[in-house]
């Protein structure tokens, strides 16, 4: 039996090692060269970006099973030959990227293999494809050609961090990574939004070494090579494995202007074989990993993972998920303990993350990126504006949300829908994970089999999160949840975003306000709904329109809207809050006289330069 040492906080544990059937690799793309790194650009474009060593970033629309480039930096780069780990070996999008389009690069450069940190921008009018100009803000010169780093990541705090390696070799014999005056071996950080004297990026003023001995840009000391790491998207953590020398791999939790002992430790291993002036093992004290192991059963090189905080339920909440890069084994560490969660023959370079928390691994010499997958993830067939049932469109905060699949209600419950509502029907709950990992419990409408009717939770951040389907605190549905700050939509009378409007209309005659329906059941086939002629005589009374919308009050100050009822432009009177019905909104619109005898038109409205669903009016 091939056993695997693990150390959590000076406990020692041994693993499972049968690995779990219920875990499989699905392949996403084929035909890559040596692909390091999948990612996304939380952009709520649901895409994924793959980089390629060779110097291309690829890009993947949602669902799609081919590439295109969005960059080719390969004529900038060297990759090397035999022990080279050079070439194109880090990518991270800007926090703002959806705005700004910026979004940063890590490649060893041609000539003198240098490490280079630029900036670059995706295209204005084409956002899958990025434009060459070039903003270099850190060359970093590399001594050797292994133990480049290479990952980055923006933290919570929104400034870029940077994974160094100690600049090559063996046992760092320039001692690199216990220099505070060397930007090798080290975590950085830095801030891209401004410029701090000569330099093209400001110096976070809390970093360690600001006003003291050591390069500013330092944020932690006494790494070996921090290859793949990455922020635990709930707590902020930075998780980040180094990878060891000869006898040892680990993870630590990585904080701000610590020293975690390398070359005098290999991880918990007092290293023999350090370089002149890095301390004794008696002088420079342990910073404890929360995961070791050592190098038997042909294990060799640590290959970092994410701490899983998806939307599909494919691992535990909170499980850190990390592989071997020369065994091929992927493992799921969690309460102190590694599981195998399989044993493959691949050559794991990287694992990756999309927007909705899933992960993903790169296959280095097959060529190939794969996606993780639990065949027992209880799954959720969709979820949207209850509105404007645009699978593409994202649900907004306080929004009335619909989520489908089966199983989600023992029966039929429905809530009187005024504040508050229940966040219990017959022992159905719903839960929202948002995208900075916040999890508050959804107020319910409805829950049924096959639908659950909620509002979003007031507070949920942008992004993509997770809806979580419980029956008597058992998960029986999970799936991936847009949330966008303004997502609004029009409901039909058919409960479909689309056809017959859903509203009143509000005449007022004399300084008397009556109301008026404007779509009934239709005689002929009552499943369907008809339109309502709306009688715009006599010409002195003021007639308004007023549609039954969701996710419309987020919109911005002032109101910036349009409608085009059949051919005509009109401005609207008002869109925000309906006061009678939790989570719904209102938009309201004068109807002029010139509209008689338009018939059943389409009424299309654009709200802070969003086009909502179109649907269907009738003036008599």
């Amino acid at each position: 039996m091939n056993r695997l040492t693990l150390i959590f906080v000076f406990v020692f544990s041994l693993c499972t090692f049968a690995q779990n059937p219920n875990i499989q690799l699905q392949p996403v793309l084929t035909g890559l060269s040596s692909p390091v790194l999948v990612t996304n650009a939380r952009d709520s474009s649901n895409r994924i970006f793959i980089v390629e060593r060779s110097g291309r970033i690829k890009v993947v629309q949602p669902d799609a099973t081919t590439a295109t480039d969005f960059l080719n930096l390969s004529t900038k780069i060297v990759t090397g030959t035999g022990g080279s780990e050079q070439g194109l070996l880090g990518l991270a999008f800007h926090p703002k990227f959806k705005t700004n389009r910026k979004f940063y690069v890590n490649y060893t450069r041609s000539g003198d293999g240098a490490t280079v940190i630029s900036e670059f921008q995706s295209n204005a009018t084409n956002r899958n494809v990025a434009d060459t100009t070039e903003r270099i803000l850190l060359t970093i010169p590399q001594p050797y050609s292994n133990h480049n780093g290479g990952m980055m990541e923006f933290g919570p705090d929104g400034l870029l961090y940077i994974g160094m390696g100690d600049g090559g070799s063996g046992n760092d014999p320039q001692n690199f990574a216990q220099n505070i005056e060397s930007l090798l071996g080290k975590f950085l950080r830095i801030d891209v939004d401004r410029t701090e004297g000569t330099l093209p990026y400001g110096i976070p003023p809390d970093n360690p070494f600001v006003g003291v001995a050591g390069r500013d840009e330092i944020y932690a000391v006494g790494l070996r090579n921090p290859w793949r790491w990455a922020f635990d998207r709930s707590n902020g953590q930075l998780v980040a494995a180094d990878v060891g020398q000869g006898s040892r791999e680990w993870v630590h939790i990585i904080e701000r202007g610590k020293n975690y002992g390398w070359a005098t430790w290999e991880g918990t291993r007092c290293n023999t074989s350090k370089p002149l002036g890095s301390p004794e093992c008696s002088a420079l004290p342990l910073i404890q990993p929360f995961l070791e192991y050592t190098h038997t059963a042909g294990r060799c090189s640590i290959t970092g993972g994410y701490v899983y905080r998806g939307a599909r339920v494919t691992f535990a909440q909170g499980a850190y998920i990390y592989g071997d890069y020369c065994t091929g084994e992927i493992w799921q560490f969690q309460n102190g303990q590694s599981t195998l969660l399989q044993d493959t023959t691949i050559n794991i370079s990287s694992f990756g993350e999309d927007e909705s928390g899933e992960i993903y691994v790169c296959d280095l010499n097959g060529g190939r990126v794969l996606r993780l997958l639990n065949t027992t993830s209880p799954r959720n067939l969709g979820t949207v504006d209850a509105a404007a049932y645009n699978k593409e469109a994202g649900v907004a905060p306080e929004a009335i949300t619909s989520t489908f699949g089966t199983g989600l209600a023992n029966g039929d419950f429905f809530a009187m829908p005024s504040a508050p509502l229940p966040t219990n029907l017959g022992g159905t709950m719903v839960t929202i994970r948002d995208s900075k990992g916040i999890e508050r419990v959804a107020p319910l409408f409805y829950a049924g089999a096959q639908q659950i009717n909620f509002q979003v939770p007031a507070g949920s951040a942008t992004g993509y999160g997770a809806v979580i389907v419980k029956i008597n605190d058992t998960v029986v549905s999970s799936g991936a949840i847009k949330i966008e700050a303004f997502a609004p939509g029009i409901f039909a009378a058919a409960a479909n975003g689309s056809g017959v409007a859903a509203g009143k209309v509000q005449r007022i005659r004399n300084g008397n306000s009556t109301f008026e329906e404007m779509f009934e059941r239709d005689p002929a086939d009552t499943s369907k709904w008809r339109a309502i002629a709306i009688d715009l005589d006599p010409p002195t009374d003021n007639v308004y329109l007023l549609l039954f919308a969701t996710g419309v009050r987020g919109r911005s100050n002032p109101l910036s809207a349009s409608v085009n009822i059949g051919g005509t432009t009109l401005p609207v009177e008002y869109a925000g809050t309906q006061n009678e019905f939790v989570g719904l909104d209102q938009i309201n619109i004068l109807l002029p006289s010139s509209l008689k005898g338009k018939g059943e038109v389409d009424v299309s409205l654009t709200i802070d330069g969003v086009a909502m669903n179109t649907v269907r009016v009738r003036i008599k």
